[in-house]
């Protein structure tokens, strides 16, 4: 059996980190496409009520920074647990630097989405900040969804049987 502290600190991140790559896939396949076709001013408008409300400025900070300590928090306890397998070290890592990288990006991608509250109508500012968005933001998407394709492939890591051959 695997190391049962480590395996559930991967469940809960995997839990944790769906949500965000839920959410990225949407944005990068539905609502970007939606946005450039819309325009600047149509994304702006949905984003002072979306992403600029208080319950997304609490949920997304809060569910990345989760996934963040929780898949950290799995290889530190990965290393404490002498039974783990250690098939699964590189997906723990993966997912751990994958979280770090969607928080990293989310540096460059955020400051474009803040912009939009004092930038009123302005299309062509609006253009640039959707633009930036859509690139940083396709960055820590691909950061986040890896970390939970990471968590995934932590969990098969962990719990799959040792194929150790038996003593004779």
């Amino acid at each position: 059996m695997a190391a049962q502290r480590t395996a559930k600190l991967v469940v809960a991140a995997t839990l944790v980190d769906s949500i965000l790559a839920g959410v990225n896939v949407n944005r990068a396949f539905v609502e970007m496409p939606t946005w450039q076709k819309t325009g600047p001013l149509g994304w702006a408008a949905d984003s002072r009520h979306a992403d600029l409300a208080p319950r997304a400025a609490i949920l997304y900070p809060l569910d990345a920074f989760a996934g963040a300590f929780l898949s950290i928090g799995a290889v530190v306890s990965f290393h404490r647990e002498r039974r783990a397998p250690r098939g699964a070290i590189v997906p723990l890592y993966g997912a751990a630097l994958m979280t770090v990288g969607g928080l990293l990006s989310t540096i460059k991608a955020a400051p474009n989405m803040l912009s939009i509250r004092h930038l009123d109508d302005d299309k062509a500012a609006l253009q640039r900040a959707l633009d930036g968005f859509e690139f940083w933001g396709g960055i820590r998407g691909m950061f986040q969804v890896l970390a939970f394709v990471a968590n995934v492939w932590s969990l098969v890591a962990l719990l799959t049987p040792s194929r150790r051959p038996e003593a004779r």
